[in-house]
């Protein structure tokens, strides 16, 4: 598509995000981020992120970690989740290895035990479309940069992020926030010398319309610690049904993936079609997951 069909498209998904602005009133809890991890000591002995980050502050650090790892982990969809969750094992496995593709969840996963190793808090966010039929989602990684007492957002998967017309690096609520307001947001890659934003929004407009389209549902990782913790705090907009939307697309996804998906070379249909029975299963038996309140989004973290 050409720039003004897909701003068409954009101002299609800032609508749907402006018709939803408001979250689910939810429960008061904060993430916890657990800094003193020992494995943090083998991290930071195995992989020189210390020399990389440098001096300076916290989001300027994150970027130079963000900018050495993004071109050495290679993007794979289908990327089956058989090596452990955690930056030392992720690392091992696909850093500089092309042939051995992790996708945005693990990536992500790295950027924020880095982090945190580094004495940076940092999360794992996932947000989601409003369609159930849409099968793709997105994660990132958000660092909190004590210096300016700010939530930014880094994306290991595009090697950049959301910025102002300022030029000022935005949180994935404050991006929401600009997008349903139609205020002036755009992507830039963290290696861009690019200093008129205007050319750079027309250049950007599909990654950054690709953005809009998956912000209408946001998800954090309750514990940030090295490690899965094995649960996501759910941010939904009001009146809306993370279980009903969660069935629909389970069921969707066993319907339609296996056609969608032949054109992937390392789409494994004996392994991802268990997988998508069993996620069918599980999403009919569930019960509404409960939501917390957005506030927890721009809090000032405490471990």
């Amino acid at each position: 598509m050409n720039f003004e069909e897909t701003e068409v498209l954009y101002n299609v998904y800032r609508g749907i995000l402006r018709n939803n602005r408001s979250f689910q009133p939810g429960k008061s809890t904060a993430v916890e981020y657990r800094m003193d991890c020992p494995e943090y000591a083998d991290l930071l002995k195995k992989y020189p992120f210390e020399k990389i980050a440098g001096k300076g502050t916290d989001l300027q650090r994150s970027i130079r970690v963000l900018k050495y790892l993004s071109p050495k982990l290679t993007h794979s969809p289908w990327y089956d989740g058989h090596v452990d969750c955690n930056a030392l094992a992720l690392l091992d496995y696909s850093l500089d290895k092309p042939e051995q593709g992790i996708n945005c969840l693990n990536k992500a996963k790295i950027l924020e035990e880095v982090c945190l190793a580094l004495g940076i808090y940092a999360r794992r966010v996932r947000f989601l479309p409003y369609s159930p039929f849409d099968f793709d989602c997105h994660v990132v990684t958000e660092i909190y940069d004590r210096s300016q007492e700010k939530w930014y957002m880094l994306d290991p998967t595009t090697n950049g992020y959301l910025v102002d017309e300022q030029g000022t690096i935005l949180s994935l609520l404050e991006a929401r926030e600009r997008m349903a307001d139609t205020r002036f947001v755009t992507y830039c890659k963290a290696t861009s010398r690019e200093k008129d934003l205007q050319k750079l929004y027309r250049k950007n407009i599909a990654r950054t319309a690709y953005y809009a389209k998956n912000l209408f549902r946001i998800q954090v990782d309750a514990v940030s610690q090295f490690g899965e913790s094995g649960n996501w705090l759910n941010f939904p907009p009001e009146h809306f049904s993370i279980r009903e939307w969660s069935v629909a697309s389970a069921e969707y996804r066993l319907e339609m993936v296996p056609a969608y998906a032949k054109g992937y070379a390392d789409f494994d249909e004996a392994v991802q079609l268990p997988r998508m029975r069993e996620a069918v299963k599980r999403t009919q038996s569930m019960e509404e997951p409960e939501a917390i309140s957005a506030a927890a989004l721009t809090e000032k973290p405490i471990s």
